[in-house]
């Protein structure tokens, strides 16, 4: 049994059998003796080591639990021996139009297959990588990326091929070109650069490819691009990708690494002319920085020798790995549901804002606001998702950081993201923390049957609910919408209906009505200034008192908790009607103050005894309902509001009930149901009705409301 020890390696923890690392030991103290004489030897010599080590990592990767003898000799192989040097070359004069790597299968390609010599999962990406003869990493980071934005559509894609496609162990084959950063054509990070190296293709093509979009999307919508920029644009897409990309794939640094990026051949030729080439570039900075080299050399020629004399642990410690591997799986399945969750979070932030976007006119008034919701948008919430990615992506492909930078970057722009957040709602919940009110009195002609009616009217223009569609289903469970609030077309006014109706009783025997207006501000006076500019007009007709069922406020008031009071002082023995549009009332409270904004919702009948759509009498110990049927004051917009709610019930609760139509014409209403069990089509015109079938017995109660609410309405 041969004796596995742990070395270091290029900065990298490599466990290997002890020949293989002898033979390892060889092949470099014959690659020092056999460049001593050439110009830029230990940047020779340091990139073949690179290169050695970053094959032991994709043995590794491919599953292999340490580096034998075979592994070495493969490489070596796949390299060059020195002394096999000058027959390389002659192969390569023979074969000028050869530009794949030594030692790998080119086979033919066949079917697709999931590759079980090298998976993360279930070896679909690195499958589909070796069919396409693409670098695995490429398949893993799109896959990734797509994975996140389909919300899930790609991980049940994902389990399908897993289950559909079968296993094989796919020798490794040419992967021509791989994927790096560009360091030596970069304009900002060279993501671009090394994508036109990858494809071979010319560098101002995805560059332009990524410039259109954002110049187009900056001049179609001007005004969201510089309130939010980054993520009210395809734009906005673009640069996170970059960002992304940026972050998770690795500079070509080394040569062999930029050789590996144009697709070149990787063996003691190509690494020796092509630092000999990049020397001869830089000859005179070489010559100025001749000495600190040495230095350099003399240093890695130390660690080197501390890494020939390290002995490795024994590998024998196979209880503790296991609990050491099952309890890493366990880390990265709880990192994978936070990251899971935190995008949920992130992505359900986003919709949210951008559903309740077009209500930043009425909310914001200063730029500090609008700086600090770009903050809490970009650095609170996205920053962590944008980590998490680029953390899962370079787990995936390998790649490992040898400085804390990206993280320690992380950090410091999630904490100015909660320094965002904080500012965000104390300086908006400033806003609200004053209250300020106004009484009017409105002039009233007694009525001379003693009876006064209110009645809210619709508010002129129209107004449209704010809906939440993220889902293209009709369904209201999914579709939710905001209570209370509604925009103009426009979507330069605001109405609400936050109101409420207060009997008391009269000091006198008059009635009496106030309208008190509400608002909050950051003073009271302020807060009086928003309440004054509320318009509620009041009109009276004879006993009949007609007030808007709602309130407008425009984009330059701007909102401040608004709220409208209607107080009747009702004198005792006269009786009120209260509308039953009052039921569409929406009372609401917003605070500000230390511990930021608080939103209370109460019922509008907390407070009060009494229910619209009745009589009441003032009697000398409060209001008391008039007894008898309830009023039914019914518009024919109301009615069909109600009939429209009566047919969606019904069809939520019979599924055999194909359609069913009413409709409203001069009065005289015609009830068509169609029935798919019998495919017959019933008329009525009246309430008598019976259900055949005992199942229908709610459905047909439903039905009767709607009939006897159109028998009304005659």
């Amino acid at each position: 049994m041969k004796k596995v020890i742990n070395i270091n390696f290029q900065g990298r923890v490599i466990p290997i059998e002890e020949p293989a690392y002898e033979n390892l030991k060889k092949y470099v103290d014959s690659l020092r003796n056999y460049f001593s004489n050439e110009e830029g030897k230990e940047e020779i010599i340091n990139d073949i080591e690179n290169r050695i080590a970053e094959l032991f990592n994709e043995k590794m990767k491919a599953g292999a639990s340490f580096i034998t003898e075979e592994h070495v000799e493969a490489i070596v192989s796949s390299i060059g021996r020195p002394e096999q040097f000058d027959e390389i070359s002659m192969k390569e004069e023979s074969s000028s139009t050869s530009n794949n790597y030594t030692g790998y299968t080119d086979a033919p390609r066949g079917n697709l297959f999931r590759n079980s010599k090298d998976k993360l999962i279930g070896g679909v990406c690195s499958g589909m990588g070796a069919y396409f003869r693409i670098d695995t990493s490429i398949i893993r980071v799109l896959f990734v990326l797509i994975a996140f934005g389909s919300f899930g559509t790609m991980f049940l894609l994902y389990i399908i091929l897993w289950a559909i496609l079968p296993s094989k162990d796919i020798a490794e084959t040419v992967v021509r070109r791989k994927l790096y950063r560009d360091p030596d054509h970069k304009v900002i990070g060279g993501v671009l650069s090394g994508i036109a190296q990858y494809f071979n293709i010319q560098v101002w093509i995805p560059r332009l490819i990524f410039l259109l979009p954002v110049v187009f999307g900056v001049f179609k919508n001007l005004e969201w691009f510089f309130f939010f920029p980054l993520f009210n644009l395809f734009s906005g897409s673009l640069v996170l990708t970059y960002i992304i990309l940026w972050a998770v794939i690795p500079k070509a640094v080394t040569a062999s690494e930029k050789m590996e990026m144009k697709g070149e051949r990787v063996d003691l030729e190509s690494i020796k002319n092509k630092i000999q080439d990049e020397l001869q570039g830089v000859k005179k900075n070489i010559d100025a920085n001749k000495d600190q080299w040495k230095q350099d050399f003399k240093e890695r020629a130390t660690s080197f020798s501390q890494e020939v004399k390290e002995t490795a642990r024994p590998a024998g410690r196979g209880f503790f790995r296991f609990i050491a591997a099952v309890f890493k799986v366990f880390v990265f399945f709880i990192l994978g549901i936070v990251a899971l969750v935190l995008f949920a979070l992130g992505t359900s932030a986003i919709l949210v804002g951008s559903a309740l976007m077009p209500l930043k006119y009425f909310i914001v008034n200063s730029v500090l606001v609008q700086f600090y919701g770009w903050g809490t948008l970009l650095l609170f919430i996205i920053v962590p998702i944008v980590a998490l990615l680029v953390y899962l992506i370079r787990k995936i492909i390998g790649v490992k950081s040898r400085s804390a930078w990206l993280g320690w970057t992380f950090s410091g722009l999630w904490i100015l993201g909660w320094f965002s957040v904080v500012m965000l709602f104390v300086t908006i919940s400033k806003e609200f923390k004053r209250s300020g009110q106004v009484k009017e009195s409105v002039q009233l002609q007694q009525p001379v049957s003693g009876k006064l009616k209110l009645m809210f009217n619709k508010t002129a223009g129209k107004f449209y609910s704010i809906d939440f569609d993220f889902f293209e289903d009709n369904d209201d469970d999914l579709n939710a919408r905001v209570e209370g609030l509604k925009l103009s077309k426009q979507e330069d006014s605001l109405l609400l209906n936050n109101m409420r109706i207060r009997l008391e009783k009269s000091m006198d025997d008059s009635f009496h009505v106030y309208i008190i207006k509400r608002a909050r501000a950051s003073s009271t006076s302020d807060a009086e200034s928003f309440a004054e500019q509320i318009n509620f007009p009041v009109q009276q007709v004879d006993s009949i008192l007609d007030l808007p069922s709602g309130f407008v406020v425009n984009d330059k008031t701007k909102f401040r908790n608004q709220q409208v009071i209607v107080l009747v002082e009702v004198p005792v023995g006269k009786e009120i009607y209260i509308d039953r549009l009052a039921n569409n009332f929406n009372w609401y409270n917003i605070r500000g103050g230390v511990r930021g904004l608080s939103v209370d919702i109460d019922d509008d009948y907390d407070e009060v005894s009494w229910r619209p759509g009745r009589w009441y009498k003032m009697t000398e110990s409060g209001i008391e309902r008039i007894g008898g049927e309830d009023e039914i004051e019914l518009n024919t917009d109301d009615l069909e509001d109600r009939i429209d709610r009566l047919k969606d019930e019904i069809r939520k609760k019979e599924i055999d009930l194909k359609s069913i139509d009413i409709k409203i014409k001069d009065k005289d209403t015609t009830v068509d149901m169609h029935i798919k069990s019998n495919a017959s089509n019933h008329k009525a015109v009246s309430t008598e009705m019976e259900a055949e079938d005992p199942s229908r017995s709610a459905n047909v109660q439903i039905l009767f409301r709607a009939l006897n609410l159109l028998k009304l309405a005659r």
